[in-house]
């Protein structure tokens, strides 16, 4: 079921991606090779796609070949999403919470890292709602205990959105 899920993600980004204007790019996608940024994403083995929200946090998706696929949300964004979501920076807690895509909702268990103000998931179940309701257009609601509620607005998708879901071979369309 979430390969399907994640193979309609990809057809559901191409069709958006045909009817979105190019203003609407806000997503920014990465590929690398190691550690490097890649020049052909043909070639990378690991991809980011970032975007700060409307109301100032940010959403970081990495897809890996060999370790699959996480969800990070930038709480109190620096100056780049994807260094930030990605470098650890002291210690890391457990921090459950509630996350909610339109009509679907989930209580899901992240690792809270202070320092760095993100929350990461590797809840491939999480992930695909959230990339589902980022290319719907749809608000994501979060609910961490000890924390502020967020409700998050993003970008429309665009070109970068396709390239990630095409390019992740979790997505299947590798």
């Amino acid at each position: 079921m979430i390969k399907s899920t994640i193979a309609s993600i990809a057809m559901v980004s191409i069709a958006g991606a045909l009817s979105a204007t190019a203003s609407a790019d806000d997503w920014d996608m990465r590929a690398y090779t190691g550690a490097e940024i890649a020049t052909d994403s043909e070639a990378a083995n690991s991809w980011t796609l970032s975007a700060t929200s409307a109301q100032g946090p940010g959403l970081v998706f990495v897809c890996t070949e060999n370790s699959g696929m996480r969800g990070a949300v930038v709480y109190e964004p620096d100056e780049d999403l994807v260094d930030q979501a990605l470098f650890s920076r002291g210690w890391t807690a457990n921090k459950t919470g509630n996350v909610t895509v339109g009509d679907w909702s989930m209580e899901d268990r992240w690792v809270h890292q202070r320092r760095a103000n993100t929350l990461t998931t590797s809840n491939r179940s999480t992930i695909v709602a959230m990339l589902n309701g980022v290319n719907r257009g749809e608000n994501i609601a979060l609910d961490f205990h000890r924390m502020d509620p967020m409700t998050l607005t993003f970008p429309e998708t665009g070109d970068a959105f396709t390239s990630f879901v095409q390019s992740c071979p979790i997505t299947g369309r590798r």
